[in-house]
């Protein structure tokens, strides 16, 4: 049996590197901010803009320079400290609109990724002057507010106490969906919110579950106000060894500065 992931006694590390390669779909703030190009003249100026970009930040040059990839040469194994492997890929959505894609390559045998992280950031944000002045302020909106929606789902830590389950109510905008397999329950109060999370709690019965890891984060769709994200989560006992994992996706609405959930689904 397959449960939500509110309550589990764990704390969620929504860390950036999965693997030998850096996930893109694990920063929904990257994925928030990744430039899209409309006419041909736009993309035009953003994909020589972003091949100028490339350039400047690492020094190997161009391996692959054509209308659709731009990637570095490879870095020096023994170089990883000033030489950044990049590729920039131009993806299209129909319509004659593209996303412009930086990718870079991490290792958690090197380092955290955090400099590749933010440096996946930095690329969306200086390319933001190249794009429409509509998406233009929309992306520098959200780098200027923090409006990375990662915080809620962060926010999620152990939470045994009637307080802990309370706070964590405070996360949904009522009246929440809430479906898991072929079981549909809607959420009207913050007493039933608890409710649930208190019944999900009491089915985890003695499992032992110590660490909770978000993993392929993907951002569906968003807007100012609305978002769709997909993420899997994979439960951890305290031997690390992975228990089970679940699949879930999110509807979420942005009240105020902050994301709240409208709907969650769990596959079982």
């Amino acid at each position: 049996m397959k449960f939500p992931l509110f309550i589990l006694s764990a704390v969620i590390l929504l860390t950036g590197c999965q693997s030998t390669a850096f996930d893109l779909k694990d920063d929904v703030l990257f994925q928030q901010t990744i430039p899209v190009c409309t006419t041909d003249d736009e993309c035009e100026k953003i994909w020589n803009a972003a091949r100028q970009w490339v350039m400047k930040t690492t020094p190997q040059g161009l391996s692959i320079d054509t209308a659709e990839r731009i990637q570095t040469r490879a870095a020096d194994d023994e170089s990883f400290n000033w030489e950044t492997d990049i590729t920039v890929s131009k993806v299209p959505l129909g319509d004659g609109k593209y996303q412009i894609v930086m990718e870079t390559w991490c290792s958690m045998t090197i380092n955290s990724c955090d400099t590749e992280r933010r440096l996946m950031r930095r690329f969306n944000e200086d390319m933001a002057r190249y794009v429409s002045s509509s998406q233009s302020q929309e992306v520098l909106r959200i780098f200027a507010e923090g409006d990375d929606m990662n915080a809620l789902f962060s926010s999620y830590a152990a939470s045994l106490t009637e307080a802990d389950l309370r706070k964590h109510a405070r996360k949904y905008y009522l009246p929440t969906t809430v479906i898991s397999g072929d079981n549909v329950r809607q959420l009207g109060s913050t007493d039933e919110v608890v409710a649930f999370l208190k019944e999900t709690r009491a089915g985890l019965g003695d499992r032992k579950i110590a660490r909770i890891e978000a993993k392929n984060r993907q951002l569906l769709s968003s807007n100012r106000t609305t978002a769709i994200v997909k993420l899997q989560w994979q439960f951890y006992d305290s031997s690390d060894d992975l228990q089970y994992s679940q699949k879930a996706t999110y509807n979420l609405i942005k009240v105020g500065k902050g994301w709240k959930i409208i709907f969650a689904s769990f596959d079982e």
